[in-house]
């Protein structure tokens, strides 16, 4: 696993982001404001086109937010080619080994 450090997110992304975490769980809190039959999409009442709709616009949410928050790691170097002398020499001089 690398260890490299990660650079930090700006603090206004971080906010977008939570902001972005915030907004579909306010609304499925708000069920008042979306507990009625009226209107109909293809004869689902609204509450359940509704809700099916924030399913996908949530996923899309979570989505932004981990795309503003994403950080790339620094570059690490190049490894070595197989073969080549490393930090402990030629490859397989520790035990002895023959290619």
């Amino acid at each position: 696993m690398s260890t490299t450090p990660r650079a930090r997110v700006p603090a206004a992304r971080r906010a977008a982001a939570g902001v972005l975490l915030a907004v579909p769980f306010a609304v499925y809190l708000a069920v008042p404001s979306y507990a009625r039959e009226d209107p109909r999409i293809a004869g689902f009442p609204f509450f359940y086109w509704w809700q099916l709709v924030w399913v996908v616009l949530t996923a899309a949410c979570i989505g932004g937010s981990h795309l503003l928050t994403r950080t790339r790691a620094r570059p690490e170097p190049p490894a070595p080619p197989a073969g080549s002398a490393g930090p402990e020499g030629p490859a397989g001089s520790e035990r002895g080994e023959e290619e």
